[in-house]
């Protein structure tokens, strides 16, 4: 077993656990750059200089894009429902699950990505642990960031699953997903700016967002209304 690609997963996963946790929009930007800039190396063959740099700054690009809005808007954002202990305990549950069904498919044939059976566990296991992360967002996500940091994980952890059942995606294949990762990173930042712009924070509904120390955010006052 390759433990280069073991760090990785664990880094990828971490980012992903601290993404989806902080109460800092700052903080969880950080870790989803862990996520985003580890997720093209979870791959067997490690794709050529070309594709994996488009990977990379396309990843960049998309944090960019977030952490600009995020300093002109709000860096409040709600956090875990459940707390950081809760979200990595669903991680490991989902590794333990994703390592023994990535080995068994790799032993029995049916994964055709062509690595090992132990590198494709782990492959499969990081790409469980995102898939089950991002459900808790996109599933109960109280603001813009935290679903679109869902959908972010979402796209990594299917993308992972891709390459290792059935091989990384060619030179083609890799500028899309750096596309994708780009214009989500955009579509999440311009509605990040809009929510700000319509009610002074990124929440959702009639909720208030909370701060970094967990206090909720204050309200904007409201202009007189002329009797």
């Amino acid at each position: 077993m390759n433990p280069v690609l073991v760090a990785t997963a664990v880094t990828v996963v971490a980012g992903a656990i601290v993404a989806i946790s902080s109460r800092d929009a700052r903080v969880a930007i950080l870790g989803l750059s862990l996520t985003l800039l580890g997720t093209p190396l979870l791959s067997e063959p490690i794709p050529a200089p070309l594709p994996l740099a488009a990977r990379i700054v396309a990843a960049l690009l998309a944090l960019e894009l977030l952490w600009i809005t995020i300093r002109a808007t709000t860096s409040a954002t709600c956090g875990s429902l459940v707390g950081w202990p809760v979200e990595a305990l669903t991680a490991a549950a989902a590794f333990v699950v994703g390592a023994g069904v990535g080995g068994g498919l790799a032993t029995s044939g049916l994964a055709v990505g062509g690595a090992g059976a132990g590198t494709t566990s782990i492959i499969v296991a990081a790409a469980c642990c995102l898939v089950a992360l991002a459900a808790t967002p996109l599933g109960h996500g109280r603001d813009v960031l935290r679903l679109g940091i869902g959908a972010t994980l979402l796209l990594a952890g299917g993308t992972t699953l891709s390459a290792a059942l059935v091989g990384p995606p060619g030179t083609l294949g890799q500028l899309v997903i750096s596309g994708m990762t780009v214009a989500l990173g955009a579509a999440v930042a311009a509605l990040c700016a809009n929510a700000f712009a319509a009610r002074g924070d990124l929440g959702l509904g009639g909720g208030r967002t909370r701060e970094a120390g967990g206090r909720p955010a204050p309200l904007q006052a409201r202009p007189p209304v002329d009797e």
